[in-house]
């Protein structure tokens, strides 16, 4: 259905935004060469991303902000830039591509209304990202799954994503749930292949079973 390598489920939305922040760093540290410490996510002005302390630390909105300070970001950086407007992210990227890891955009904004950007704007951001080797992270928790005709919002610009962010209208409203969807080079699937396996021995070899005797000829032991 979705053309990519690894998922990762979560309960919330905000969890799936703060796991794909920590990913794109990992990302930028492992493949980009950022030097640690230096890995930057730009967003955009307006956005609504969740209420963790991570997600309103990108938020320009004073009332998500405002009494829980300091965020994370309060340092002095470019985080932040206009939605919609193709050139400020050009600028942010010349100026600091070196340390962007990702650009983390909601293809159309819905916390203050219904924010739709320029005709053409999201595929002139896949333009700028690629050139920068920038990650694309599509926020599609409000817009995805149908909402707007198409299964993503972003496929009515017919571009790739590097990850997409999906909630809300995945359990059609039954359950919490979220996902992170990516290629395996930003989602590393050797640790789930890892557990999984873990988790096979330890029924294909009725391992519980084997504690639960050992426990107890161990306690008839003690007991004589």
């Amino acid at each position: 259905m979705f053309p990519y390598e690894s998922v990762l489920p979560m309960n919330t939305g905000a969890e799936a935004v703060e796991t794909a922040v920590k990913l794109a760093r990992k990302w930028a540290y492992m493949k980009k060469g950022v030097a640690e410490g230096r890995a930057v996510v730009l967003s955009v002005e307006g956005n609504f991303h969740g209420r963790t302390l991570g997600a309103i630390s990108m938020s320009t909105d004073p009332n998500s902000r405002g009494g829980f300070g300091p965020a994370f970001h309060d340092d002095g950086d470019t985080r932040t830039i206009p939605y919609g407007v193709i050139e400020d992210l050009e600028r942010a990227l010349d100026l600091h591509g070196k340390h962007v890891a990702a650009f983390l955009v909601e293809p159309i904004q819905g916390e203050a209304g219904s924010v739709v950007p320029p005709s053409g704007y999201l595929a002139s951001v896949r333009e700028l990202c690629t050139k920068h080797n920038v990650l694309l992270i599509c926020d599609e928790i409000q817009t995805g799954l149908g909402w707007t005709g198409k299964m993503l919002c972003c496929e009515h610009d017919q571009i790739r994503r590097d990850m997409v962010l999906l909630g809300k209208a995945l359990s059609g409203g039954v359950y919490p749930v979220s996902a992170v969807l990516a290629d395996r080079e930003v989602i590393n699937p050797l640790r789930c292949a890892v557990a999984m396996t873990a988790l096979r021995i330890l029924v294909d070899e009725k391992l519980s079973k084997r504690a639960e005797r050992l426990a107890k000829s161990s306690a008839a032991r003690l007991q004589h």
